[in-house]
This record gives structure tokens, C-alpha cells and sequence, in this order.
């Protein structure tokens, strides 16, 4: 499986023996409706934060008995009957209990209770041999500096959004992941603490006492969003709010675990998040009775592609890794990647060529999955010891998008969730010709501020006239850029991946310069003079 790219899981169940009746298991209950609420859809203060309340009024989004509350007088019902309750979740309208096998048909005849998902515990596993689900973690910390770093960053223009000032303040994220080993004590996250914008936890493993006993893998995701470490690595948001939600539970994959994220998910709601990211996946488990089928990749299927997709009709943005099964028998995608209304994130290297691992569409139904791309290959990112390292997977390409869409929602605060995901759709570097192994392709703050904002690019103003030349030109020549009625202004040259690989400010209106030594291809020379913004198509040959 990709199954989840996991780095370290720091423990194992307690106990992988046969069913028995005399231990608990985790068991899914659903039930019947939500008749005789104590909540009332005209009271949502009752049941959700103001945060999230806001967010479904700017997405136009009801609030529907979808949103209320489990029926507390059914969890009471369950409760008499001996189970021991873990925690609801009121979008399946379900309860995940522990019960002895012996006494869950005693459960089931409640008259409360509609059944069982999948009719066994969610914890089971008939396979007892310790994985490793993780792709190779590829660490070099004698190569670390701020270069590397930078292009992870400028290939989506985050440089750009930051320097316009939008670094995610004000927004929030929740990140659900496996553990976040040792992030509250590395330097790089300790602006986050002291400027409180931790927002909460959420643990699901019940042997953990806290988030950052559990695995790596969440710090390392987080570090791409959040950290700040001069000289080496910037978050793509990192002045955002952050919450995060320790979803996973072991080496072991569990069905379970797909309940968890959707706990995460409802937990993130509740506190009015505008972006879900999540570097998890779901296909294989160990009991093998629950591997999920190519047709269930079909975003409607899965308990975690049920969440992601209610989570997205709740107006939050979810960014989900793809996958790194690119390059297995599998290939495709995987739960919750293949949700509708949601970003699937592929993973592509420095230059903008795709990873061979990242896994591919379509979705059954045949959408175009993934939706984007990012950088996921030798992606810099920090470590719990407060080191950086070069790591890959779609695990980091997801939570890069993430900062990428808190800095839009910043400057853009009036767009709903979906228009923002369409016109990151639009931005992307293949948008005229997706297709399922990048989807739309690698996704640009500058064409998403254009597009949103056609103003910014408009012609420049009939007095100003630009010329550049020879065009096309061959790669170290001169060349001659000429304005009229300007002396000042600044040059960008983008590559066709978006990323700015030259800038130079001039302050004549005629002047000569070499091109940095390029490889062949089209490049854009993007002029700003006067606010006002000039894009001119230039291609160098060898």
C-alpha cells in the first residue's frame, strides 16, 4: 500500500490476538436517525463555534440536522448496555464504541442502532508482521541551505505571496497526521507557541498521552506550512493558526483508523478551520477483508473519502496527498484522494517533472485525479531533533498547497472555499490539457491573483510600450529591452513551471543584459511598471 506515508509510528496495539471474549474491540455502530435532538438547526451556537458558523455563511452552506449532534439519550441507550463509548461522529451519525464480541449482538438489537459498518471491529488484523508502509526517507543535512528550500516555495510564487504579505495570518489549518514527535520543543515551530496560535490538539490513539509522543511524521508535514528557520526553511503559511489531530495508531493499518479522520475532521469543523491537510491514505490493511477495490476509489465509498467530502460541503478546503503508489501494482490514487470537491496533491521534483511514485487517476467514475502537483521529491523539511532534512513523498506536496491556499484565502477573504479550489485548478501549469498523472499541474499564486483580480493583469498603459529582442534569442546573447514613457521598473523571467528564475529592477528605459544560463524552452518575461502588470512570451534556444 502507499497506504499512509508514514516515516516512524512509535507503538503497537496492545494486544494482536485472536478475537476473544474476554477483550474489547472497536466497533463502528450506526444509528437509526437523529429524532428527539436535544439541538435545533435554528440554534447552531449550541453546537458550533461562531469560526464555524462564519465559515458556512460566507460558503452559503445550511446548516442542516447533517451538523447536529449524536442523540445523547441513544449514546446513553449504548452506554446501559455495556459498551464503553470512544467518541461519536455526528456526520455518519455513529458511535465507535469497545465491546466484547460477545455482547455486540446485544448492541445491535438496540433499538437505537441501525448496524454495523463493515459488521466486525475496526481494529482487527489477521496479519501480525510488523510494516513499513513508508516510502524512503532521504535525509542530507550536509546539503541543507536556504537555495534548496527556496524552491520548493517559489515554484508555487509562496516568495511572491509573501512578499505581498500574505503568509496565512488569521487563518486557520488543522493538520491530521500520525503524531508530532518533539514539535513542541523544535525551534523552528517555537514562534507558533509563543504567539499562541496552537489553537488545540486531538489524540485518537488511546495509548498516547500526548501529540508529541506519537510518530514523526506529523512534525515533518507541519514544518513545510509553519516553520520558520532563517537560512533554511519557511513555511508556506507560517503565520497562520494551526490545530493539530493525531489521527493514526500504529505500524499496523486499521480500518479504525479511517474513523479517526473522520474524527479529525468533525473536530476541525468545530473550530471554524478553513484548510484540512492530510498526508494519509487508505487501500491495504492487515485483515485483508478490508482492503478497498479500484471501484470503491470512487469518492463516495470509503468512511475517510465520505469525511473528506463532508468536510469540503462544510466550506473547508481539504489538500490530500495522492499517494506513493505510483510505481506499484496499485498505481491509482487512494482513499481520501479520490473525494470530490476536495485537492488531491501529486508530487513533482524541483524542476517540475512528475515523482515516479506519486500515484495516479483516474478515479473510478473517471475524474481527473490528482487535481494538482507540488514539489515532493527531496522537499526540505524539519526533523524533531530541530534539524532539516531532504525528504520525499506526496506527504509534503499536500501540506505546501495547504499554505499556498491559506495565503489565497488571505487575500481573496470574500471567495468561497470552492471558487478558491477552481481557480487553483485554473492557475495550474497544464490547465489547458490535464491529465491523470498531474491533473491541472503545479499551481501559481501569480495566475491565481490574475485570474481572481483580472485588473492586476491588464496591458500596461498606451504611453508605456515594451519591446523585447531578439526573440526568439539563443541561450547567452544579449538582450535589449526598450520602454517608452517609463524609467522604472521591475523584470521577472518565469520558467513554464511557474517558478521566477531571474529578477532584475531597472531604472532607464532602454537597457542590455545576459539571461542567466537557461535550458531551451518558452519563458516569460513579466514586466510591472506602475502597478501595472506586461507578460511577453520569449523562447531561447541553445
Amino acid at each position: 500500500m502507499f497506504k499512509r506515508e508514514i516515516f516512524f509510528i512509535a507503538f503497537l496495539l496492545s494486544s494482536f490476538t485472536s478475537l476473544s471474549q474476554e477483550t474489547r474491540y472497536r466497533y463502528l455502530v450506526l444509528l437509526k436517525d437523529k429524532n428527539n435532538s436535544t439541538y435545533s438547526v435554528n440554534k447552531p451556537e449550541q453546537f458550533l463555534s461562531a469560526d464555524a458558523i462564519n465559515r458556512r455563511v460566507k460558503n452559503k452552506v445550511a446548516i442542516t440536522e447533517h451538523d447536529l449532534p449524536i442523540n445523547t439519550s441513544y449514546l446513553q441507550e449504548i452506554k446501559a448496555a455495556g459498551a464503553q463509548i470512544v467518541y461519536p461522529l455526528k456526520w455518519i451519525n455513529g458511535v465507535l464504541i469497545k465491546e466484547k464480541p460477545a455482547n455486540i449482538a446485544k448492541i445491535k438489537a438496540l433499538k437505537s442502532v441501525a448496524g454495523l459498518y463493515k459488521n466486525m471491529p475496526l481494529d482487527s488484523s489477521s496479519d501480525l508482521r510488523l510494516q513499513s508502509n513508508a516510502i524512503q526517507n532521504i535525509q542530507d543535512s550536509e546539503s541543507m541551505d536556504y537555495g534548496i528550500s527556496y524552491a520548493q516555495i517559489a515554484q508555487l510564487g509562496i516568495d511572491q505571496m509573501h512578499n505581498r504579505g500574505y503568509m496565512g495570518k488569521g487563518i486557520k489549518i488543522t493538520v491530521l497526521d500520525d503524531g508530532f514527535s518533539q514539535a513542541d520543543q523544535a525551534g523552528f515551530f517555537q514562534a507558533i507557541y509563543s504567539e499562541k496560535r496552537l489553537l488545540g490538539t486531538l489524540i485518537t490513539d488511546p495509548t498516547l498521552s500526548s501529540i508529541y509522543f506519537g510518530g514523526s511524521h506529523g512534525t515533518e508535514v507541519w514544518s513545510t506550512i509553519a516553520a520558520q528557520a532563517p537560512g533554511k526553511l519557511f513555511g508556506t503559511a507560517y503565520q497562520a493558526q494551526f490545530a493539530l489531530a493525531q489521527t493514526e495508531e500504529s505500524e499496523h493499518e486499521l480500518l479504525v483508523e479511517e474513523a479517526n479522520w473522520m474524527r479529525g475532521a468533525e473536530w476541525a469543523d468545530s473550530l471554524g478551520t478553513d484548510i484540512i491537510t492530510s498526508s494519509l491514505g487508505y487501500s491495504d490493511f492487515d485483515n485483508s477483508k478490508y482492503n478497498h477495490k479500484y471501484s470503491e476509489m470512487n469518492g463516495r465509498t470509503t468512511l475517510v473519502s465520505k469525511a473528506a467530502a463532508w468536510a469540503a460541503s462544510k466550506g473547508i478546503i481539504c489538500t490530500i496527498s495522492a499517494g506513493n503508489q505510483g510505481s506499484d501494482a496499485w498505481k491509482y490514487i487512494t482513499a481520501p484522494a479520490d473525494a470530490d470537491s476536495i485537492l488531491s496533491v501529486g508530487a513533482v521534483d524541483r524542476t517540475g517533472i512528475r515523482a515516479s511514485f506519486s500515484s495516479v487517476g483516474p478515479t473510478f467514475d473517471l475524474r481527473i485525479k490528482p487535481d494538482i502537483a507540488a514539489m515532493g521529491l527531496a522537499t526540505i523539511a524539519g526533523l524533531p531533533s530541530g534539524a532539516f532534512g531532504s525528504l520525499s513523498g506526496t506527504s509534503f506536496s499536500a501540506p505546501l498547497v495547504s499554505g499556498l491556499v491559506a495565503g489565497v484565502i488571505q487575500a481573496n477573504p470574500t471567495k468561497t472555499a470552492q471558487e478558491i479550489i477552481q481557480v487553483i485548478r485554473k492557475s495550474g501549469s497544464q490547465s489547458t490539457n490535464p491529465d491523470n498523472l498531474l491533473g491541472y499541474g503545479i499551481p501559481h499564486f501569480e495566475r491565481i491573483s490574475q485570474i481572481l483580480n483580472p485588473i492586476l493583469g491588464n496591458e500596461l498603459p498606451t504611453k508605456t510600450k515594451l519591446e523585447v529582442y531578439p526573440n526568439p534569442a539563443s541561450i547567452g546573447q544579449k538582450i535589449h529591452i526598450s520602454t517608452t514613457g517609463t524609467q522604472s521598473g521591475s523584470l521577472e523571467i518565469i520558467n513554464n513551471q511557474g517558478v521566477v528564475v531571474q529578477t532584475l529592477n531597472f531604472r532607464q528605459s532602454a537597457f542590455d543584459f545576459f539571461p542567466a544560463p537557461f535550458i531551451s524552452g518558452k519563458y516569460y518575461f513579466r514586466f510591472t511598471i506602475e502597478n501595472q502588470i506586461q507578460v511577453i512570451p520569449v523562447l531561447l534556444n541553445l
